[in-house]
């Protein structure tokens, strides 16, 4: 079945914006693959949802504590995912939400709820899985590899970055800025007369005047920004050189375009970012920026910009973010979506382009390209074969790669083809795991699988799905690994 997502998150001056912008990353990363609704608050600050979104808010008189029963009548929970971020989604809203049959995804920041959901993603570089108390059933996607980063921000961590000199600064604390630290920022850099240029970006919730004064009084130095799109801030980022920002997802934006940063926290839920930046020397680190004044500010900038911590930090950063997270956000919810079938005639011509593909033809033990007249007699074989069993594997409904098995014998043997638009989505593993699942259900004798010794990303999926090394042996004169499923014992 088709699922569609539900985007839950809220935000406004007084609780900030984060957790919506954290999650628009994820909807521009998923949106072309999956129908879906944001719900929101009516309360929430609806000027920074994107139009193109289709928004559905929460009526005023529904209470959090009926809000699980609200969407359970709204959404058929047997048709959707619910993705969430937000602090108030505890593990009492999770366990509901759980209960009513839902498939639920928590983004998360501190680790101290006990998780009910089917997935945690927690962005920080400080984390691990001892973290956590969860369910036996509850995954987790710790660290920088599933950074919650918009499409352009991906572009610009897999360019390089060459800094000559720093005289532009960029500043941003976030949607609200409670405690105005754009104005002590800016306040300090103006007495650094190596900065030329501060471009200031304020979130659509800050309410302070005095940075418009510093404006008026510096109409040529500083150049203020609100409401900007991905492309704009992106272009504003990548003119200056420094940056001061809190350790919140505007950090994560600026490590992939790449420049030196001193951050720091004023919140609790970046306390964790904070650590796991500062430890592996991707920003300067300030600790706790509300006990900061301009002095303080003005000193640790200097500081900051000592030239051997510059470069290690700019390594550090194109080391953390390396492009590469939308596909692994997005498999992240498609292993929610896998099934098989039984190949039929009417897929020859789809397995064949598959089967041509330049990784496969690498990855398989004939690496010559196979010709369309040899392939239908081999495909009208495997059909009335037996002994061989071919699975189309679907995503969201839609064909995604071919599981086969050979009965050689005494055991049998597994072969797996993932189409290229689903490719390094991290997926092999799951498909492995079903359909070795469907396989013994029919099945006693065990699977081998023939891998190419140099073939390390099939070794890892093969591991992770249960698969152990049997031995090795070469196969038509190629070093090759043997792997190995026996049927668990039920």
């Amino acid at each position: 079945m088709k699922k569609r997502i539900i985007f839950r998150a809220d935000g406004d001056s007084s609780t900030g914006l984060g957790h919506l912008y954290r999650l628009f990353g994820l909807v521009e990363v998923l949106k072309d693959s999956f129908d879906f609704v944001f719900v929101t608050k009516a309360s929430s600050t609806f000027s920074v949802i994107p139009k193109s979104y289709t928004t559905h808010f929460i009526p005023e008189h529904i209470d959090f504590k009926d809000e699980v029963t609200w969407l359970s009548q709204s959404y058929n929970p047997n048709d959707h995912i619910i993705i969430a971020d937000g602090y108030q989604f505890n593990s009492t809203y999770q366990k509901q939400i759980k209960d009513k049959g839902y498939t639920l995804v928590y983004i998360d920041d501190l680790a101290s709820e006990h998780m009910f959901a089917d997935l945690v993603i927690n962005h920080s570089p400080y984390l691990i899985e001892k973290h956590y108390k969860k369910e036996p059933y509850t995954k987790l996607a710790l660290g920088t590899r599933y950074a919650l980063l918009r499409p352009g921000f991906l572009k610009e961590a897999k360019l390089e970055r060459n800094i000559k000199s720093i005289d532009s600064a960029f500043v941003c604390f976030g949607g609200a800025d409670p405690f105005n630290l754009t104005y002590k920022a800016v306040t300090a850099l103006l007495e650094l007369n190596r900065f030329k240029k501060i471009s200031v970006v304020l979130g659509g919730a800050y309410k302070f005047n005095e940075i418009l004064e510093l404006k008026n009084t510096h109409p040529l130095k500083i150049d203020l920004y609100k409401n900007l799109s991905e492309n704009e801030l992106i272009k504003v980022m990548k003119d200056c050189n420094f940056a001061i920002v809190p350790a919140s997802t505007i950090l994560f934006e600026i490590c992939c375009i790449k420049m030196p940063v001193l951050s720091g926290f004023y919140v609790e839920n970046q306390i964790n970012l904070f650590k796991g930046f500062s430890h592996l020397d991707a920003i300067h680190g300030c600790g706790d920026f509300r006990t900061k004044d301009k002095h303080d500010f003005k000193e640790l900038i200097e500081f900051s910009l000592k030239e051997k911590g510059v470069l290690r930090q700019i390594e550090s950063q194109s080391k953390l973010f390396d492009g590469r997270n939308g596909k692994r956000l997005l498999g992240l919810i498609n292993q929610f979506n896998i099934s098989l079938r039984k190949a039929t005639l009417k897929d020859m011509t789809m397995i064949f382009d598959w089967s041509n593909e330049e990784v496969v033809r690498q990855n398989s033990y004939n690496s010559e390209p196979i010709k369309i007249e040899n392939h239908k007699i081999w495909f009208q074989n495997k059909l009335n074969d037996t002994r061989a069993t071919m699975l189309i594997v679907m995503i969201n409904e839609k064909p995604a790669g071919i599981v086969r098995f050979e009965d050689d014998g005494e055991h049998s043997t597994i072969g797996i083809t993932i189409s290229s638009q689903y490719r390094g989505q991290g997926l092999s593993s799951e498909i492995l795991m079903l359909s070795s699942k469907y396989y013994f259900e029919f099945n006693d004798k065990p699977i081998l699988a023939y891998i190419k010794e140099e073939n390390l990303a099939s070794k890892r999926a093969f591991e992770k799905s249960g698969y152990k090394f049997f031995k090795s042996k070469p196969i038509k004169g190629i070093h090759s690994f043997i792997y190995k499923l026996d049927k668990p014992n039920v």
